[in-house]
């Protein structure tokens, strides 16, 4: 090899290792419809993982993502209570679950107990000097807990589980960004309207419609936090597994409530499109989704296709953004 050619050389190499950097794989898609009189309306639907991961704030996070929030006029995400009245909800029927169920049931809200009880630990271990003395006394905290814990229902539980994953997740060495990503965009654009992609009890009906396996859930959101790194690591892969279109590992905590999938993603997703589909205004939105609601969910418990291809249905042109 002569030297003349080593620069040559040299210089693809690295346009070839930058064009790498660059590969990410798409996780926001960008659904376009024209309505006459209205102009080009145009929603961007980010996959989003269940509880946060270091990998959605990379580089495409940067490239893709903000800018595509800093042209939308509004934010939609889950859990911000909001959103319109929907079908009527009388809540979880206890009579639904079986002795199996109701043994679950009183499982989950032990540990429950314990998740509360270390994510105030945690919370009181970041705490200063003089912050700590006004803070309450640990076993009157716990004997709160307790009280709470076992007077509310099924779903204030899961809705209070999530909270404290999130208050330990927030709480580990390695936590920069938020614990999640639809947090980290409320925060990026603190001046954007930020409404509830549900109807005002929407997730309340999917988890109460989704029968006597419900309990898992709860389980669940107990099971994955704190999130070890491990457990970070596999989640990642099996996120961009399911973006590339191939299906995560076995027992992956993106495919183990795969049971529920029939009231928490097949009716959701309905839901969901029949009041995407309405939005004709001419401008863009931004919507963050949960990755499963994104793509098809075909099995023994459920059948539908995802929100992707349901918007292309509806008449919105889909591409990834790049």
């Amino acid at each position: 090899m002569t030297t003349a050619r080593l620069p040559r050389l040299l210089a693809c190499a690295l346009a070839l290792a930058a064009c790498t950097a660059h590969a990410a794989t798409p996780r926001l898609w960008k659904a376009t419809h024209a309505v006459e009189g209205h102009g080009t309306t145009t929603l961007y639907v980010l996959a989003a993982a269940p509880a946060g991961l270091p990998a959605e704030f990379d580089a495409y996070y940067t490239r893709a993502v903000l800018p595509a929030l800093r042209a939308s006029a509004t934010l939609a995400v889950e859990g911000v209570g909001d959103g319109e009245e929907g079908p009527a909800t009388p809540g979880c029927d206890l009579r639904q679950l079986d002795e199996q169920g109701i043994a679950t049931l009183n499982d989950a809200r032990q540990r429950i107990l314990t998740l509360a009880l270390q994510a105030d630990m945690a919370r009181r271990d970041a705490l200063d000097v003089k912050a700590l003395a006004k803070a309450p006394d640990p076993d009157t905290q716990a004997q709160s807990w307790a009280r709470l814990i076992e007077m509310s229902d099924e779903f204030t539980l899961l809705q209070f589980a999530r909270v404290q994953a999130a208050s330990l997740a927030s709480a580990a060495p390695d936590h920069k960004q938020g614990a999640n990503v639809a947090e980290a965009l409320v925060r990026a654009r603190p001046d954007i309207p930020v409404h509830d992609i549900d109807y005002r009890t929407g997730m309340m009906h999917a988890y109460c419609a989704a029968g006597p396996r419900r309990t898992m859930m709860l389980l669940d959101v107990v099971d994955s936090a704190p999130p070890s790194a491990t457990a970070t690591a596999r989640l990642t892969r099996d996120f961009d597994a399911l973006l590339r279109g191939r299906a995560p590992s076995d027992g992956s905590p993106l495919t183990r409530l795969a049971p529920l999938d029939a009231g928490l993603v097949c009716a959701r997703n309905r839901d969901w499109i029949a009041r995407m589909g309405k939005v004709a205004d001419g401008r863009a939105h931004f919507y963050v989704v949960p990755v499963r609601s994104l793509f098809a969910a075909r099995h023994d418990d459920a059948d539908c296709g995802g929100l992707l291809d349901d918007l292309a249905q509806a008449g919105f042109t889909v591409t990834a953004v790049k």
